[in-house]
């Protein structure tokens, strides 16, 4: 599992990252408390589609997370899904969040979404913190406590390929029909196992290094919906892949995230989807 020394970091920087993330976590969760107890009244509106939702509670949470880790890390990078890239940086560490990830599920009251955050570094996932309010679950992975863990206890994904009786997420982007996985869905049946859609990436990574669920795959997610996750599955011991290969960050294309041996699998199922095309059109 990653370290500090695989890093690259020194001990006093991975204590500090660390610090800062618990402190992010304690922050969040009182933010989406806060904003879980005036639901109704919060500002909603459509982004591309009727299907891609954001609120003013999206916006405030973003705000308070790069204010705080500002002044933490000044010279960092930061990408927020509302709020765009500030100070991106080539070669050093870059901060990406979802302030709000299932936004959709969150401002109807059904109790499944979280807020996620990643720090990358020039050769992937060096941190990620998910927190879902809804249970005080907050899921962090580090170089400092040398692997993942939820609520102060480390996890670690679920072991082995076989799939009969685990549950396997299959998510898609906003507006996209989940047919477009029905190879994966049909492989995950036939192996005896139960494939389920939650609306929300971040947290779909979050119960596959939890050991939750077996594994998810993502149709087509955004760099934001799963930073955070990907090293919590990673530092869980688990293994991320793209539709042929390893999983890049910033690259279109789907992702595959469970044990070794049942990545491998739901990868080659993945290959028989047909999914977004060139212009970015989905089948539905």
């Amino acid at each position: 599992m990653p370290d500090a020394r695989t890093s690259g970091m020194r001990d006093d920087e991975a204590e500090a990252l660390a610090s800062h993330l618990r402190r992010l976590a304690s922050l969040m969760l009182d933010a989406l408390h806060e904003t879980l107890s005036h639901r109704d009244q919060l500002e909603i509106m459509s982004k591309a589609s009727a299907h891609d939702l954001v609120s003013d509670a999206d916006r405030s949470i973003e705000s308070l997370i790069f204010e705080a880790t500002r002044a933490a890390f000044p010279d960092d990078g930061f990408l927020g899904e509302e709020g765009g890239w500030v100070n991106r940086t080539s070669g050093g560490r870059n901060w990406v969040v979802d302030p709000i990830d299932g936004t959709m599920n969150f401002v109807h009251g059904l109790p499944i979404a979280c807020s996620s955050v990643g720090v990358l570094g020039k050769d992937g996932a060096i941190a990620g913190l998910v927190v879902d309010p809804y249970h005080d679950d907050v899921y962090l992975a580090c170089p400092a406590i040398h692997g993942s863990e939820k609520n102060g206890e480390e996890i670690a994904v679920a072991p082995g390929g076989d799939l009969s009786g685990r549950i396997v997420l299959v998510e898609v982007p906003s507006g996209v029909s989940p047919s477009v996985l029905g190879p994966v869905q049909d492989a995950v049946i036939a192996a005896g196992g139960s494939p389920r859609t939650i609306g929300s990436g971040a947290l779909a990574l979050a119960l596959v290094a939890s050991g939750v669920v077996h594994g998810v795959v993502h149709a087509g997610p955004s760099i934001w919906d799963v930073a955070g996750g990907v090293a919590l599955v990673e530092h869980a011991g688990g293994t991320v892949l793209s539709r042929a290969g390893a999983y890049a960050f910033g690259e279109a294309g789907p992702l595959v995230a469970a044990s070794p041996e049942a990545a491998g699998r739901l990868q080659i199922a993945l290959s028989s989807c047909v999914l977004a095309d060139s212009t970015g059109m989905w089948p539905c």
